[in-house]
């Protein structure tokens, strides 16, 4: 197990011992929430592809309300929950928090059939403001992802969906989505996207 992942601020998280995982560099962290700013206050966020967790990590200690991270990995996912659930006054919020161990391209599926713990409401009446999606770079299945999304129904009118990807990617175009802004840090790049279907 690996300790060099630090949180903004310098907390130290654990990473597991293998090149599978890409934990998003302290760069394009602090990029994104210098970016999103008071917006993630309170905010409901959903980590996918949540990895180590240090997305979700950063959203909690920014102030998000309800965080939901998705990892198929286990042995990852297991170490997501225990980064999180390190974090500074974490045992007054532990219900706010839920780490699934499923595969994202199931979970997105508009008609998968979502299961939370008690702790976290239904889909039908819980909605994301923000949603953070971190495929492996060399995957093909960005845009399959981004479709089922903004094809379910855990977007509010104006939530904001990320994607952190390789800047030989382009997201096309969509009837679905609209790309508000892109950022390129190096050998990453986020790309921002809101849903033009209005619920």
């Amino acid at each position: 197990m690996k300790t060099n992942l630090r949180l903004i601020g310098g907390k130290r998280l654990q990473s597991p011992n293998n090149i599978c995982t890409r934990p998003t560099t302290l760069r394009v962290r602090e990029a994104l929430f210098n970016i999103l700013n008071n917006r993630v206050v309170n905010s409901n966020w959903l980590d996918l592809f949540s990895g180590t967790g240090a997305i979700s990590c950063e959203a909690y200690n920014h102030g998000a309300r309800k965080i939901i991270a998705i990892e198929k990995n286990k042995n990852n996912s297991k170490i997501c929950l225990k980064n999180l659930f390190s974090l500074q006054d974490i045992d007054n919020r532990r219900n706010d928090i839920e780490v699934i161990c499923k595969d994202v391209l199931n979970w997105t599926k508009p008609n998968y059939e979502r299961n939370f713990s008690s702790k976290i409401l239904d889909l039908d009446k819980f909605k994301f403001d923000f949603v953070y999606l971190d495929p492996p770079y060399d995957a093909n299945f960005h845009e399959l992802v981004l479709n089922q999304i903004f094809n379910c129904n855990f977007l509010k009118k104006d939530s904001i969906v990320i994607c952190e990807h390789s800047p030989k990617l382009i997201i096309k175009k969509s009837t679905l989505w609209e790309t508000i802004d892109v950022r390129d840090y190096g050998q990453s790049r986020l790309t921002f996207l809101i849903n033009v279907q209005h619920p």
